[in-house]
């Protein structure tokens, strides 16, 4: 029996290693369009002598290969532990889940701590599998295991350390296991809560940015509202979209900017605003004679499909603020300061020279 087995693997090693690889693209595209953060998605076929071992540990329960289900793998680590079960859906959705073999080992008693994660035992759809490409995996299963990154830390550190259950360590350690796992559940749940809190932040910020500027400092979030919503600059984003022939993605890293307001000494969004009023004609001006001489300079193609981030107004107009202090040392310190490489496109004395040239067309 064993003989058979090892010997079917043999001859369909070829296509448990492709439906692992086919299943693990579908899952990324699939992830990617709902939007889903995943940490790390992977697939593996089973070695064969892992498999003989598997074999000789339970030889009374596997008379051909199609009874042993985890033959091939794909493994989805997302970040948290929510999101497990939004992949879950997907996985759902898309499969055939073979129940009887499908397992959540999430579900511990109140008294346990320990190994944690969702096993999914699919097979293509029908719809799938009339697919050219996809008959060939006809009744082949795959295991398809979703956890979050903590709870994959755990299975990690676990399978190192050689602990196999309750009776394989004596009390003392095992006692330190379920401690740790507390933790790292603990973990999890507060991430998730931070998430929530996070989110509806965001939610409740252009509100709390109208209501009570001098009260909301910058932050990703703060100043990404602001960037979104400000009428200078949507304007600014208009004139580089024309100027570069150019869209722009919606960019919410603003960290390199965050840390040049510091530069300003500003940090608030009521300073913020205020300044950007102030010098909202100016600094329209200049980010559209900038601009033009960049793409002089550099000969700038940028094309109708090209792409920018959609907080490029903020940045250039921290490039207004250093400019409008017309002193080149000043402008030199600033790009150091922001680790920028002024030498690329224009000269500190550009810089100024189109601020000039910026104030003088209002």
């Amino acid at each position: 029996m064993k003989e058979d087995i090892l010997e079917q693997f043999d001859n369909n090693k070829h296509l448990y290693d492709s439906i692992c690889e086919n299943i693990e693209k579908l899952l990324t595209v699939l992830l990617r369009d709902a939007k889903i953060p995943i940490h790390q998605i992977t697939n593996r076929t089973k070695s064969k002598d892992s498999l003989i071992k598997k074999i000789d540990i339970k030889s009374s329960k596997y008379s051909n290969i199609a009874e042993i289900t985890d033959i091939a793998g794909v493994r989805i680590i997302t970040y948290l532990e929510s999101d497990v079960d939004r992949v879950a859906k997907i996985v759902e959705n898309e499969f055939m889940i073979d129940t009887e073999n499908s397992v959540d080992k999430r579900n511990l008693n109140v008294d346990q701590f320990g190994y944690k994660s969702l096993h999914y035992v699919v097979e293509f759809s029908k719809e799938r599998l009339k697919l050219s490409e996809n008959k060939k995996f006809n009744n082949i299963k795959v295991e398809i295991q979703i956890r979050s990154i903590l709870q994959h830390a755990w299975a990690e550190i676990e399978h190192d350390l050689g602990y196999k259950g309750e009776i394989s360590i004596p009390a003392d350690f095992k006692r330190a296991f379920n401690r740790i796992s507390a933790l790292l559940e603990s973990a999890d749940i507060e991430f998730d809560r931070l998430k929530r809190e996070i989110h509806q932040y965001e939610i409740n910020i252009e509100k709390l940015i109208e209501e009570k500027p001098n009260d909301i400092k910058l932050n990703q979030v703060s100043l990404s509202s602001f960037v979104k919503t400000n009428k200078t600059m949507s304007r600014a984003r208009e004139i580089i979209g024309k100027n570069y022939k150019c869209t722009f993605i919606e960019n919410n890293n603003l960290i390199m900017e965050l840390e040049k307001f510091e530069y300003f000494n500003i940090s608030t969004i009521a300073e913020l605003e205020n300044i950007v009023n102030a010098n909202a004609n100016n600094y329209l001006s200049f980010v559209d004679i900038f601009t033009k001489k960049v793409d002089e300079v550099e000969n700038y193609e940028a094309g109708e499909d090209d792409v920018l981030n959609s907080s490029l107004p903020i940045y250039y107009f921290q490039h207004y603020l250093a400019s409008k202090k017309e002193n080149i040392d000043y402008l030199n310190d600033y790009f150091e300061y922001g680790k920028m490489n002024i030498g690329g496109v224009l000269e500190a004395q550009d810089y100024i020279d189109i601020y000039k040239i910026s104030i003088k067309k209002i």
